[in-house]
């Protein structure tokens, strides 16, 4: 085994279980510890996934069920990464790079149809951890996160069709969380710098911006 491993899944109807892809021994899965290695799990007609991971403890969990569904996830850089990442539906998109000297969680579903999330996640201390949780659901929905820097932290859904969110994160404790409900949503293009917070709801009726809840609500 090389230390960077590329493991590629197709389906053409029918069931995939990818278990076990071990960077250097396999039968550390089976041991008590971090669970690392690929999974991958396909349903359905004409679904791909692409996972590359550098380090031997990231870990990569990725469930299809539909058609012409796609995952592009790449894990990178000296800390162990995370991944978990689901679609139900058609046509839907995840192109995912986690990267950094500090590790990357990233949570993410999408449910319908020709929906489409770009996120590119980069942990610049060793001691800390990125997080990002994404749902998007419905048809159409469009989604790009960045963060880049250390200990940032984002919540994003998107629930309806033809809605569109783009949000950066940089530099070190960023907080957002930003849900949108509703159809053709405009994209607020969010952009946040050094420890700044953000609470954001947005639905047809208009926006509303808020600093998130402290202690006890």
């Amino acid at each position: 085994m090389t230390l960077l491993e590329t493991a590629r899944f197709k389906t053409a109807g029918g069931l995939l279980t990818a278990a076990a892809l071990a960077l250097g021994a396999a039968p550390a899965l089976a041991q008590s510890g971090p669970e690392r290695g690929v999974f991958v799990t396909q349903i359905g007609d004409g679904n791909e996934a692409t996972v590359t991971q550098q380090n031997a403890d990231s870990l990569a969990r990725a469930v299809q069920d539909g058609n012409d569904n796609r995952i592009d996830l790449t894990q990178k850089g000296p800390a162990p990464q995370v991944a978990r990442i689901a679609q139900d539906g058609d046509s839907n998109r995840v192109d995912a790079v986690q990267d950094g000297i500090g590790s990357a969680e990233l949570g993410l579903v999408q449910e319908g149809d020709s929906n489409t999330a770009i996120v590119f996640q980069s942990e610049n201390s060793a001691s800390a951890q990125s997080v990002a949780a994404i749902l998007q659901r419905g048809t159409g929905n469009r989604l790009a996160l960045v963060q880049d820097g250390s200990d940032n932290q984002a919540s994003l859904t998107q629930i309806g069709d033809g809605n569109t969110m783009t949000a950066t994160q940089l530099d070190s404790g960023n907080r957002l969380e930003w849900t949108q409900s509703g159809d053709g949503l405009a994209d607020l293009g969010i952009t946040q710098s050094g420890g700044a917070s953000l609470q954001v709801t947005q639905s047809n009726t208009g926006a509303q911006f808020m600093p998130p809840p402290g202690p006890g609500g």
